[in-house]
């Protein structure tokens, strides 16, 4: 154990021997393992942070479980649901009816009637320029902050109102509470979210790896030149390897390093930041202990593991090092097992199943095995053109015998074009969807209360959404009907003026005291806890349009003045105001409508049908700015990769001059060796980017719509990049490179 310990140790030393070189190797590999430890730590956080923010949110509910409580020392509670620049505002109206009532969590007291306390992220928000709409939403005065407690995060917009008239509110928006946090909630799970998270982490952490491999094979023949100065004075073979592993500890270790401080910056910062309206504590940012351990163990024997792979094929003897060459024959069959598993795994997508670990899973193993895969597909490629020039032969020839070689730089770039025109197809299709209603018949914004039904009451609530610039409202009241023979449900009627009414239903010409069906009513329908109400002779057929149409078999539609006198509020479902915008964006208006709402009653629900922002925005800047990190390991990787080849084959490329081979048809050899692994894995790359980015779409219930700029311009990027760098490394090179000089030897 001794004497291991030892060889491990002289490798670590031997690490800061290996000249520029070596110096070079060093500082390469630490900057690719700290960015790995980076990611791993914060992946290793985020079960922490879900399950506390989840405690968080479970210890302020005001949820009661469906439960009416019965008066006594409760708190009179309503809920208001709004929203700002697409995040989520939670409101909670509250009044004690005693002394003793429950404090919501994170506020030392009950605010009083027509003030509020605010969290920290909406009092920011009210103080900037252009807050106006926003501060309409909310009209109270500030009478403190929420402290953390009472928050899910600090990002939050979030307000505790007090408000004296929910007593006369109760079982109209408002109802008792015996206590806070009474009962578990979760949120909705959004599997395209996590599978989308879960791709682009592996998209992004996997040409980390292999960028990891190639730094650590920079510079290599001079770390075998000293191990073959080892085996001189009496080394052996497994001596040899121990002191290669102890050499890449270093790096290992100053990477791990580094990578905690960074996690540690990072998770310093991270209470700014909020992606799908979600934010964490910096205290709720901490790893598992057993995931943190877990990486720390992955990189270690990742850095051990690629290092044996490169000595692999190197016999290290006492008077020198020789390489051994034989022809490369791969078979496939082990190949396809990571892509065959990914498949498997990913059927949930395709039968509407919601097994986000599962598909999260499949898509990071089919992305991992294209890294087997493309080696494999450069002899089938060569092999279909035989003949040729005489610089395709000799690339041809070194790309055969060689394809892993050939590869390794490309494969990072290959797995990151996959994942990046998976997520980009995606995104390009949701931000398409977003912008068209499910069904064109719908109104813009859909909004529903318990507000008085009669027809001048409704002009008023157009009225008070009309003030608005460029909106077009109007209203209905909705009764459901029943058949009270067999007490199940039959359909609605709808009572509203003859625009209201041609909004949710094909009527044709209209007036007021026009009556219409849908469906078969018969006679008379029945109205729910209201009374049976007969259908008009003189009723003509219309067709329900819409999300209205949704479920509904038979429906009665009347003006204001065909309707029944005694429908009034008995038997009232709801009353719906359906907003479109004549002018103006959603984004652009969100603010004064949800505005306009509250004015009227806080505890309408104002429901968007057209999405007011870009939910992926935050996962796209996060991708645009990783992929572009990426890349450019990806490019100094490759630079590496180009320059170490050339470096290898020098007396082969001083041979071929020698013996008469032009300069250009050298050039030109090594520029085919470059590109068609490319070519090869680009094709990959994109047949595997559009089938994950159509499991995406698939989960994401989008329709299935392949974007070509977003499938392309991450194919075109890949393949500038190779070529950038091959000339980059090529035309400085040319000279030395094809020179009868390399045929010296010592």
């Amino acid at each position: 154990m001794t004497r291991v310990l030892t060889e491990m140790l002289l490798g670590m030393r031997l690490a800061f021997a290996g000249g520029r070189r070596g110096r070079t190797r060093t500082a390469l590999s630490t900057g690719g393992v700290a960015l790995g430890t980076a990611v791993l730590l914060l992946s290793a956080s985020v079960p922490v942070m879900l399950d506390t923010r989840q405690a968080r949110i479970e210890a302020f509910g005001p949820f009661t479980g469906g439960v009416d409580v019965p008066a006594g020392d409760t708190l009179l509670v309503g809920v208001v649901e709004s929203s700002w620049h697409g995040s989520d505002l939670r409101g909670l109206l509250m009044w004690p009816e005693t002394e003793r009532a429950p404090v919501p969590p994170g506020i030392p007291a009950f605010p009083p009637d027509g003030r509020m306390y605010v969290s920290p992220a909406l009092r920011e928000a009210l103080a900037a320029p252009g807050s106006d709409r926003l501060r309409a939403q909310m009209p109270y005065e500030i009478a403190g902050t929420i402290g953390d407690a009472g928050l899910a995060g600090p990002q939050e917009l979030a307000y505790y109102a007090g408000n004296r008239t929910l007593p006369d509110r109760i079982g109209e928006g408002a109802y008792r509470l015996e206590r806070f946090g009474a009962y578990r909630v979760s949120e909705d799970d959004d599997t395209a979210t996590y599978v989308m998270l879960g791709l682009m982490v592996a998209t992004l952490l996997l040409p980390v790896a292999i960028f990891i491999g190639a730094s650590l094979r920079f510079g290599g023949d001079a770390r075998d030149r000293r191990l073959a100065a080892i085996r001189l004075v009496g080394g052996d073979n497994r001596a040899t390897l121990r002191i290669a592993v102890g050499e890449s500890l270093v790096p290992t270790a100053a990477g791990l390093l580094a990578g905690t401080v960074t996690y540690l910056l990072v998770r310093a910062m991270i209470g700014r930041l909020s992606l799908f309206d979600v934010s964490v504590f910096t205290s709720d940012v901490r790893p598992m202990p057993v995931l943190a351990a877990l990486s720390v163990a992955a990189v270690i024997i990742l850095a051990a593991a690629m290092t044996l792979l490169g000595l692999r094929g190197v016999a290290i003897e006492p008077l020198g090092v020789v390489r051994r060459t034989v022809l490369w024959r791969g078979r496939l069959w082990w190949r396809l097992i990571l892509p065959v598993l990914g498949l498997v795994l990913m059927y949930p997508a395709f039968t509407g199943g919601k097994a986000e670990t599962m598909v999260t899973i499949g898509v990071i193993a089919l992305l991992t095995g294209l890294i087997p895969l493309v080696p494999y597909l450069i002899p089938l490629v060569v092999g279909a053109v035989p003949g040729g020039p005489v610089s395709w032969q000799l690339a041809s020839r070194q790309l055969r015998q060689n394809p892993v070689a050939s590869t390794r730089a490309v494969t990072g770039i290959v797995v990151g074009v996959a994942g990046v025109i998976a997520l980009n197809a995606t995104f390009a299709t949701v931000d398409v969807q977003r912008k068209v209603h499910d069904d064109p018949a719908d109104a813009d914004y859909s909004i529903i209360g318990s507000t008085d039904p009669s027809p001048a009451a409704m002009k008023r609530l157009n009225a008070a959404f009309e003030r608005v610039d460029g909106v077009k409202a109007t209203t209905t009241a909705s009764y459901t009907l029943y058949d009270p023979a067999t007490d199940t449900y039959q359909g609605f009627l709808f009572v509203g003026d003859c625009e209201a009414l041609d909004g949710i239903a094909d009527i044709g010409r209209c007036a007021d005291g026009d009556a219409f069906v849908f469906g078969d009513t018969g006679r008379d329908v029945t109205v729910k806890d209201g009374p049976r109400v007969a259908v008009p002779a003189k009723a003509r057929p219309a067709v329900l349009t819409g999300s209205t149409a949704q479920n509904v078999f038979a429906a009665v539609l009347f003006t204001p003045a065909a309707a029944p006198e005694g429908l009034s509020r008995a038997g009232l479902d709801f009353v719906t105001t359906s907003i479109r915008l004549t002018s103006g964006t959603p984004a652009e208006k969100s603010g004064d409508i949800r505005a306009a709402a509250i004015s009227v009653d806080p505890f309408l629900q104002v429901t968007n049908l057209v999405s007011e922002a870009d939910r992926y925005g935050a996962m796209k800047t996060a991708l645009n700015i990783g992929s572009t990190i990426i890349l450019l390991l990806m490019g100094l990787g490759l630079l590496l990769d180009v320059a170490d080849r050339l470096h290898d084959r020098r007396r082969l490329l001083g041979v071929l001059a020698a013996i008469g081979a032009t300069r250009a048809t050298v050039l030109r050899s090594v520029m085919l060796q470059a590109l068609v692994p490319v070519v090869a894995g680009l094709a990959l790359a994109v047949a595997t980017g559009i089938g994950l980015g159509v499991v995406l779409m698939r989960l994401s219930e989008v329709p299935v719509r392949i974007d070509p700029v977003a499938v392309f311009s991450p194919v075109a990027a890949g393949a500038a990049l190779v070529l950038i760098c091959t000339v980059a490394i090529l035309l400085p090179a040319a000279r030395r490179v094809t020179s009868t000089e390399q045929l010296q030897h010592e």
